[in-house]
């Protein structure tokens, strides 16, 4: 047998051991220059547009204000006050007002998730920036309607359109005379929003509101940073003690109050306009009327608000607008939900009803 010299032996040896050696270090080089494959994000579920809700089972809440907090943190608490107060029924209408520099858009995104991953199911929504809320660091305040499991508006519910003065007294005291119009107790006002001239008004604001009607659950914003005046506008809600006699809508035109014994109603989200011209109105309210239809073909306008960044996209939705003026709000607030917008609407309507019957008073 022919033998193999020493030096040869150990080169074959040295090399085979150098390549074994030198394998997974490549193999760990080429893993590492890899580019990581992109992970895709699932996008958060669309919130409806609009829902029904039987009117006899409705109730309102209105989430506590914070200290604490960034925006992110307050709207994931508000939210899950607003589940734990309600005790797991379902939310069908939030209206949601944020101050501060925060991204609005978050509170869509938040509900979104906290619903879906408490298997909930998802509300219509109204995102509006405001300029100031009633607590120094607190960023969101939430309003919410509840469609309960028990019948607590067996003779429906009074709708009070926004109520305006040159201050908020003159406010306030236009909401007091429509309740008393109306045939609305006081204590059974349920709900009061109220849009003030300057926060600084906040606590002498709440407890005129408490005074008036002492059973509501109350919300006052500061509508703009930079008010140019003193003017205030308060709407609400209240429980009727009878069912309305001339209809199931019944629009007091003088008290800007409708009466609503309905079986149910449409509640929908915010939609906006993009433009201060009648076009840009029109084609908004459009959108609006679509989505109501989309649920029932036929209703009728129990109350609409707008929601409006200047004076031009007012004035275009005023002309715009087809519905009875007594149940049409326009209020100015700092701020929509998208960069491009310039006002928004949402609207509570009555299914079933061709139209609402209009009284004097």
């Amino acid at each position: 047998m022919k033998r193999i010299p020493h030096q040869t032996l150990f080169a074959s040896i040295g090399a085979a051991v150098l390549v074994f050696a030198c394998a997974p270090a490549t193999a760990a080089q080429k893993h590492k220059n890899q580019e990581p494959k992109s992970q895709v994000l699932p996008l958060p579920p669309e919130l409806p547009r609009a829902l029904l809700a039987d009117t006899n089972t409705l109730d309102f809440h209105i989430s506590p204000l914070l200290k604490v907090g960034g925006l992110s943190a307050q709207i994931h608490q508000s939210l899950n006050d607003l589940i734990r107060d309600t005790h797991g029924e379902t939310i069908i209408k939030m209206r949601a007002f944020v101050a501060g520099a925060g991204d609005a858009r978050r509170v869509q995104a938040q509900t979104a998730e906290i619903f879906t991953d408490r298997k909930l199911p998802l509300p219509t929504l109204t995102i509006l920036q405001v300029g100031a809320l009633g607590q120094e660091g607190a960023q969101v305040v939430i309003e919410a309607v509840v469609s309960t499991r028990k019948n607590v508006n067996a003779s429906g519910l009074a709708f009070f359109a926004g109520q305006n003065g040159d201050s908020f007294n003159q406010a306030l005291q236009q909401l007091r005379n429509s309740v008393s119009a109306a045939s609305v107790a006081p204590e059974h006002i349920l709900t009061s929003t109220c849009f003030i001239s300057q926060i600084s008004d906040y606590e002498s604001a709440r407890a005129a509101i408490q005074s008036a009607f002492p059973n509501t659950a109350i919300n006052v914003v500061q509508a703009v940073r930079e008010p140019v005046n003193d003017a205030g506008m308060c709407e609400a809600v209240g429980q009727l003690s009878e069912p309305p006699a001339a209809g199931p809508v019944v629009l007091l035109k003088k008290s800007r109050a409708t009466l609503v014994n309905s079986r149910q109603l449409i509640f929908t989200g915010l939609q906006l306009s993009f433009g201060s011209f009648l076009d840009d109105a029109h084609e908004a309210f459009v959108r609006l009327r679509r989505t109501a239809a989309a649920l029932q073909p036929i209703a009728a306008p129990v109350e609409v608000n707008a929601f409006t960044l200047d004076a031009y996209a007012s004035s275009a939705l005023r002309k715009t607008a087809s519905f009875p003026p007594s149940a049409f709000t326009v209020q100015t607030v700092e701020g929509l939900p998208a960069i491009d917008a310039s006002g928004g609407i949402e609207a509570i309507l009555a299914p079933g009803v061709r139209s609402a019957v209009s009284v004097a008073r």
